[in-house]
């Protein structure tokens, strides 16, 4: 199955401010641009709150590990401690293929792989001016997974977004890719090897007060195969049954819920409610780790689990992966789950 993407515009680094109010954005906002057939052309909805207010930055982290590094500390307020680090490293691995066309090289640097998401760090380089106040992005960016992991047939999709692009640390122009499936209830990315194919189409650049402008840096056509070997998130916790706080955003009616097969990995947190739910909700959801930093979620995505429609599935990501066995609690709005 191919998971197919039209780029809305290029997207570079927001300031942290922004961040956050794209961060307290409500689920629903983020959900409805998940709730498309297979091969439809869909675009993540944090992409349009970031449009044209987004600025690049030079001397970003070069690496995957440095950008995870710099976002825990801007986001808890701490360095990102050694376990943490280490999961990191676990969960990265060096890639280095690349596809030159016209002048230009595009590498795949690493991978940082979950159980439903990638992100990927591309560096780029050739006959172009590296501008501090532009975007620097493809026209359009396909991704294809081989073999497919999405075995329910139900509507569902994928979303692809640009957490950064800029100059980084060593000089090269730095996309960083991540890209997120609904998997929920079903297989995971690490539990056998596939091939992943990233095939991009002409470089270009935006001026961020410009949103309709884009201009062509390179023609081309560019496209990288390297494998996913398997491997696991680390810790997993799972909750048979809690009830959170949940809303219903087409009448700001709020109650409780109930939530099944609650599981949590380094990457992401999944669950189910029943089908005659799927309206309501759940509140923003927070990881609360022993010291007391808080683990936001980044995106989110729901489908139908199974076929009969009697499940309504949910995978949230979390703003970076994190080490589990550090997690004290979950947070939905205002109530509080212990993990243990």
């Amino acid at each position: 199955m191919e998971q197919r993407f039209q780029k809305m515009f290029d997207e570079v680094r927001p300031s942290r401010r922004l961040q956050e109010e794209v961060m307290n954005m409500t689920t629903r906002e983020r959900k409805r641009t998940r709730r498309l057939p297979k091969k439809a052309l869909i675009a993540a909805a944090i992409l349009a709150v970031l449009a044209g207010t987004a600025v690049a930055t030079v001397g970003a982290p070069g690496t995957l590990r440095g950008w995870f590094a710099q976002e825990w500390e801007e986001s808890t307020g701490s360095a990102m401690g050694e376990k943490q680090l280490a999961l990191i490293d676990q969960l990265t691995k060096p890639v280095g293929a690349s596809d030159t066309q016209n002048g230009v090289s595009v590498t795949v640097d690493s991978v940082t792989v979950g159980n439903s998401a990638l992100w990927l760090l591309l560096k780029i380089s050739g006959e172009y001016p590296a501008q501090e106040d532009v975007g620097y992005n493809f026209r359009r960016m396909e991704l294809t997974i081989d073999p497919d992991p999405d075995e329910v047939d139900t509507p569902g999709g994928a979303s692809l977004s640009y957490p950064y692009s800029g100059v980084a640390e060593d000089g090269r122009l730095t996309l960083l890719v991540h890209y997120s499936m609904d998997l929920a209830g079903q297989t995971s990315l690490l539990d056998k090897a596939r091939q992943v194919t990233l095939t991009m189409e002409d470089l270009v650049q935006k001026d961020r007060t410009k949103l309709d402008d884009d201009k062509t840096l390179k023609e081309g056509t560019w496209s990288i195969t390297f494998p996913l070997e398997p491997g696991d998130t680390g810790t997993v916790l799972t909750l048979e049954e809690i009830q959170v706080p949940a809303r219903n955003w087409d009448t700001q009616e709020t109650t409780v819920i109930t939530l099944r097969d609650v599981q949590l990995s380094a990457t992401d947190l999944c669950f189910a409610q029943d089908a005659e739910d799927q309206a309501w909700e759940p509140e923003k959801c927070v990881l609360i780790l022993d010291n007391g930093n808080e683990v936001n979620w980044f995106s989110g995505s729901s489908r139908f689990w199974d076929e009969g429609e009697t499940l309504w599935g949910s995978v949230w990501q979390w703003q970076v992966p994190v080490d589990l066995s550090q997690a004290a609690a979950l947070r939905f709005g205002d109530v509080e789950i212990p993990l243990r």
